[in-house]
């Protein structure tokens, strides 16, 4: 006897949903769109389309307001004839919305994003079904490889004066300050711009008072990858232009792959000012000496080194899915999702506690190659969320909250304020994908053979390190390594939001990967 919870499949290949009331039930039919797509067929009968406007015009004739009746009192044929072409319409969308979901459920169709769906071709018929077609994106079939037995190799990694070093000049970039100079801008310094984006077939863009700082960024959602190297050297007054390709991701669909401009004159100049790691640095993060702040820093280090370990070991199981399973992706598929991936990327590197600023470079410098990363992005998600669906991995809403709180600490926020700002940007749901998957592949790692490696080598002999680390004059840092040295309570005076995300970057966090225009503060 087959199971009357599911919907039944008819040898036509249409698909019946399971009946809920007296009426005759919808039809479905799937089939092939193009690669990845389906087209939906839902066939609506005339009983429920009578059922629906008995149901609105009967709603609406308790408020309907006709000359000569009292509220309520109005005869149906008046009700129709004043307000017919209203119901209508609100029975086509009801219909529809109702139908949607429940078509794409009952042909077992795993769709990626909206349908495509043109409401306004949509009409109720006077008399006979209603008919409509919508397509929707699906996720790919393939065959996972041989899970068991994957070689890993664990690294070793030890706590060393240059680790530590590296934590402590992120507190130090933590502690940044600007003001306003003459002098040229360097590298790490604050300008305040009036931009101008032209281009072909576009309607030139003004803003003023964007706030950037001189590295790579974003003026609205645009990857400036070069714009570091652009405006270091100029005063105010001074011009830069950059040449972008437009991703194929961004919201703006008039401006989505095209070769635009994006002029900038820099107003002001804001100089970055550090802070010398010594005695009074760390006096003034409230800790009694520098010394008891590296001892600190050292326990962090030691903490994290473990997780910093699994990611390496997660990230060779990543490559190995990868090279390992047959899995093509059309261009076009990546570049519509690479938005998501882009908020992944986001909700990944303020997990590991990476300051906000290095956050919005690397989220630029991702943005300029999206569609490749999302393309490989998207190809592992469809790899882990298969295993996760095959180990039955589920994640708690207490696991995403605990994870939100973690990230809050990061930064010294507030985890309720996080989490509301999370939701709204829509980067909330990547936290419970980013947990199923790293479950998934913690799996893995069980039924992995994992072999030792030797420790890294030192960078350099010990005795000739350095206590604290070089000061103002150092101009690259490790991004990732250390930035996960923010937690704690009497520690968390140190993990203060670095005040360029304020000043300089105009950007409330969390506030997602999509470039927004920045204003100065």
């Amino acid at each position: 006897m087959p199971d009357q919870t599911q919907p039944q499949r008819q040898d036509d290949g249409l698909y019946t949903e399971e009946p809920k009331d007296n009426l005759p039930e919808n039809t479905v039919a799937a089939e092939d769109a193009g690669v990845l797509r389906k087209k939906v067929t839902v066939t609506v009968p005339r009983q429920r389309i009578d059922a629906k406007f008995n149901e609105m015009f009967g709603e609406l004739s308790k408020t309907a307001m006709v000359p000569g009746f009292r509220i309520g009192h109005a005869p149906r044929r008046l009700i129709e004839k004043r307000f017919g072409k209203e119901v209508g319409e609100d029975v086509r969308n009801a219909l529809v919305g109702e139908s949607i979901g429940k078509a794409v459920e009952k042909a077992n169709l795993k769709t990626l994003g909206e349908p495509d769906l043109d409401l306004d071709k949509i009409t109720v018929p006077d008399s006979g079904e209603m008919t409509f077609s919508f397509e929707v994106e699906v996720a790919p079939e393939f065959t996972l490889p041989q899970l068991t037995g994957i070689k890993v190799t664990k690294p070793k990694l030890e706590l060393t004066d240059q680790r530590v070093d590296e934590a402590l000049e992120q507190y130090r970039l933590g502690q940044v300050r600007y003001e306003a100079t003459d002098h040229p801008a360097a590298e790490g310094d604050a300008v305040v711009v009036h931009a101008k984006i032209s281009g072909e077939g576009i309607m030139d863009l003004d803003r003023r008072d964007v706030a950037l700082r001189v590295a790579p960024g974003q003026i609205e959602g645009l990857p400036l990858i070069d714009l570091g190297t652009e405006l270091a050297g100029k005063k105010a007054g001074d011009t830069a232009t950059l040449k972008v390709k437009v991703p194929q991701a961004h919201p703006n669909k008039d401006w989505q792959g095209k070769e635009l401009a994006v002029t900038v004159t820099i107003s002001q100049v804001r100089r970055r000012i550090l802070p010398e790691i010594n005695e009074e640095f760390a006096t003034g993060l409230g800790f009694e000496s520098l010394g008891q702040l590296r001892e600190m820093v050292s326990r962090r280090i030691e903490a994290n080194i473990k997780q910093e370990v699994q990611r390496a070991m997660r990230e060779q199981l990543c490559q190995h899915l990868l090279a390992n399973t047959q899995l093509e992706l059309p261009e076009g598929v990546a570049a519509r999702h690479a938005d998501s991936v882009l908020r992944r990327h986001y909700v990944e590197l303020l997990h590991r506690g990476v300051p906000r600023e290095q956050i919005d470079e690397r989220i630029a410098e991702l943005q300029a190659a999206a569609t490749e990363q999302a393309k490989r992005d998207l190809k592992l998600s469809f790899i882990l969320g298969k295993i996760a669906e095959q180990e039955k991995i589920e994640v708690s809403p207490d696991e995403v909250n605990a994870r939100v709180a973690q990230m809050a600490q990061q930064y010294n926020r507030r985890p309720e304020r996080l989490r509301q700002e999370m939701a709204q940007e829509g980067t909330l749901g990547e936290v419970e994908v980013a947990l199923r998957e790293e479950k998934a592949l913690d799996k893995l790692l069980e039924q992995a053979e994992v072999t030792e490696a030797a420790p890294e080598p030192p960078a350099a002999p010990a005795a000739e390190k350095p206590k604290a680390p070089p000061k103002a004059k150092k101009k690259e840092v490790q991004k990732a390594k250390g930035a996960k040295e923010t937690k704690g309570s009497k520690e968390a005076k140190v993990a203060k939001e670095p005040k360029v995300t304020k000043e300089a970057k105009g950007t409330k966090e969390p506030k997602g990967a999509k470039g927004k225009r920045e204003k100065k503060s």
